[in-house]
């Protein structure tokens, strides 16, 4: 029996996993110097929730995973985090405002293609509880220094659901929904067929044009001093008084999800793929039943971020040490011992478990992403000592097993 991954997912094993969990680790650490708070729910839901929150009623079966369980009851696996979210503050009394992050896997039922999964991972952060334009400028901040932190420069592109609104009323009266649906498949299908499907729904394909001179001034004209137009640029006068200079208004974004209320945006990297997006959604949780709730979020998308990183060569270390003898007469409790004593030293390290020669030894740690091997011969053992190979240098040098030394070592930059 040959078993394999479910179609349109994968697993992260050796180089892949690292390189995620430094994804995860950034976010996290990130998110919690901002004030956010862990925030966690079930991967399984009802299906009401997402029925509700699609727009799309029943339709919205044929993009998920949708099952009754053994009680004939409707469930769904989760494909974002907002839903949830929304559920919660809807039920509980949250202290506002509030403000939480979730990682995890989420799950479409997408038709599998090159870079697009069925399971895929999502860092998600919100804000509930505030009605100004200060959650949408926070929440640049943390995604500035998210890429930053990966040593990547995000470019965002934004836009105002009321603006939007603005001009649809202007050029779709009465098909808002509609195309806006189009439009948001603008950065996916070329300009004749989003052309021919504003023409199928009998919608002004003069909308394109307009949205696509990304003129501010020009829209004014059309619409005048609407508040989708001052919601624009107070925006951007935020953004422009806090130096977020990668953040630039683009009038054909528009965002599938229907929830959305004001200042909507998409994050990308040298023209590529989308690797995030959100915007504000003010009266989502109220659709659920509870009040009336402001709320922004973005949410970031782990697994496209990972496999941009990982087309460009990235390479995860273990700022460690690997501890190996030169040969079996080494005793495994030697290493054991000295193993221990780094560790309660906060350094991390692991040995050599099977007996391989140094050779064999070095290689695995390489393919490990440790920079250093720590070798322990019989000279080594009779002085204390342990030699220390740089494997990205080449050198060596032979030191006495003092934690403070073995640490200055390796946390020397390579």
């Amino acid at each position: 029996m040959k078993l394999q991954t479910v179609r349109g997912m994968r697993d992260l094993v050796g180089q892949d996993a690292l390189l995620q969990e430094k994804i995860e680790t950034n976010f996290r650490n990130i998110f919690k110097n901002y004030g956010y708070l862990p925030f966690y729910t079930p991967a399984v839901e009802n299906f009401e929730l997402f029925k509700v929150k699609g727009a799309t009623g029943e339709a919205i079966k044929e993009e998920i995973y949708y099952f009754k369980d053994k009680g004939e009851r409707e469930l769904a696996l989760r494909f974002e985090f907002t839903a949830s979210l929304a559920r919660v503050a809807a039920t509980e009394q949250l202290k506002l405002p509030f403000k939480r992050y979730q990682i995890g896997e989420v799950y479409r039922y997408d038709r599998p293609q090159a870079k697009r999964y069925r399971a895929f991972y999502q860092a998600d952060i919100d804000i509930l509880g505030v009605k100004n334009l200060t959650a949408e400028i926070e929440i640049m901040q943390v995604i500035r220094d998210c890429f930053t932190s990966l040593g990547l420069k995000p470019k965002i592109k934004f836009n105002s659901r009321k603006l939007l609104n603005d001009i649809l009323g202007v050029y779709a009266k009465g098909k808002e929904i509609e195309a806006m649906r189009i439009l948001d498949k603008m950065d996916k299908v070329d300009k004749k067929t989003i052309k021919e499907m504003l023409e199928e729904k009998k919608i002004d394909t003069k909308l394109i044009e307009i949205i696509e001179k990304n003129n501010l001034q020009t829209i004014i004209q059309i619409v005048g001093q609407s508040l989708g137009v001052k919601e624009i640029l107070d925006f951007e006068k935020l953004c422009k008084e806090n130096n977020l200079n990668f953040v630039e208004f683009d009038a054909t974004l528009a965002r599938g999800f229907e929830y959305y209320t004001g200042i909507v945006f998409e994050i990308k990297i040298d023209n590529g793929p989308s690797l995030g997006g959100g915007g504000r959604f003010d009266k989502l949780v109220s659709t659920y039943g509870g009040q009336d709730t402001p709320a922004v979020g973005v949410g970031l998308g782990v697994s496209r971020i990972f496999d941009f990183l990982k087309e460009k060569g990235e390479k995860i270390s273990q700022n460690g040490l690997f501890i190996c003898g030169t040969n079996d007469k080494i005793p495994k409790k030697e290493l054991f011992k000295i193993s221990q004593e780094l560790r309660k030293n906060n350094i991390q390290n692991e040995i050599d478990l099977v007996g391989k020669n140094i050779s064999k030894n070095i290689e695995f740690a390489e393919s490990k992403g440790y920079n250093f091997v720590g070798i322990i011969g019989e000279n080594e053992l009779k002085e204390n000592k342990i030699t220390i190979k740089n494997l990205k240098k080449g050198n060596q040098e032979l030191v006495e097993i003092n934690p403070e030394k073995i640490k200055k070592i390796i946390n020397e930059k390579n």
